[in-house]
């Protein structure tokens, strides 16, 4: 009879180590800081190549500049966003934080 406590102590042990791993998983896969924004003028758009941008400044309302890196295409290329420079016309980049880095996701009119 002694051995029944114990299998249901370690029942509660082993459950709640397996709800524990389970929301440090679902903690780790939201990504912490999640998506940002900023909105700005274009200062500098430099390509990786016709489709990928290598590197993007904006400056935002502030007049903060802001200097973004890509991993693959945000959705526009660094020849419309050179548009967007001479035109004077603002863009809405959004970006996650990797390593101290501002890294663009995804680059809108």
């Amino acid at each position: 009879m002694s051995q029944a406590p114990e299998r249901r102590s370690l029942k509660k042990v082993s459950m709640a180590m397996v709800a524990g791993a389970a929301m440090l998983l679902i903690g780790l896969a939201c990504g912490g800081d999640g998506d940002n924004t900023v909105t700005g003028l274009v200062i500098e758009a430099v390509e990786r190549d016709l489709v990928e941008i290598e590197l993007l400044r904006v400056r935002d309302s502030d007049g903060k500049v802001w200097e973004f890196s890509t991993n693959g295409p945000v959705g526009i290329s660094a020849s419309h966003l050179r548009q967007h420079q001479v035109l004077g016309e603002s863009v809405v980049v959004t970006y996650r934080k990797y390593r101290g880095n501002l890294i663009a996701t995804d680059v809108r009119d």
